[in-house]
């Protein structure tokens, strides 16, 4: 065999390789890791439009806020947290496009409309949907919902206010009937 073309051979695979690992990086983006912190009013708006207080506190109350902050930063995937950050983005454009105003200023009738824009997966369990999640990860606003959600649900006000907190539940009752207007069950 000859030495050149070894040699070019290995330049051309190792060339290939270095192309498409930085497709890779393109596609899925390098972190920038922007600071949350500065968009934590933001964020405080949004989650209190997903789950508002009513005869319970809600989810700004909650400080869900905080734990999106510290679960984006510490736990999230580059693609998962650039996909987050530019949907903040988004969200401000938004505002801005349709009602000259930021996203914090707008009226909840507002907020909710450009939630609603946001929101554009009409059918969860669509062949095309699990594709395009597949291929491009969670949407902005999939995160946005998960993370509230789970936020909420494991604060101290959610589990104590919302959900009916026991932490010695007794024994277990695989089926039970839940009565009328009866909260949920939360334990550790």
């Amino acid at each position: 065999m000859d030495r050149r073309k070894a040699i070019g051979g290995i330049l051309a695979i190792t060339g290939i390789s270095f192309a498409s690992f930085k497709g890779i990086s393109f596609f899925y983006g390098t972190s920038n890791r922007g600071n949350l912190v500065d968009y934590k009013n933001l964020i405080a708006e949004l989650v209190d439009v997903i789950i508002p207080p009513t005869d319970t506190p809600g989810a700004k109350e909650a400080n869900v806020q905080d734990y999106i902050i510290d679960f984006m930063e510490a736990c999230s995937s580059n693609k998962e947290f650039n996909t987050f950050f530019n949907g903040l983005n988004d969200v401000q454009e938004i505002a801005e496009s349709d009602y000259n105003s930021t996203f914090e200023s707008c009226t909840l009738s507002q907020k909710t409309a450009i939630l609603k824009k946001l929101d554009t997966d009409s059918d969860p369990n669509s062949i095309l949907t699990k594709i395009d999640n597949k291929i491009f990860g969670r949407s902005f606003f999939k995160i946005l919902k998960a993370l509230t959600v789970e936020g909420y649900c494991t604060s101290k006000i959610g589990a104590t206010q919302m959900l009916v907190y026991d932490p010695a539940p007794g024994e277990y009752i695989a089926i039970t009937e839940l009565q009328p207007n009866q909260k949920a069950w939360a334990t550790r």
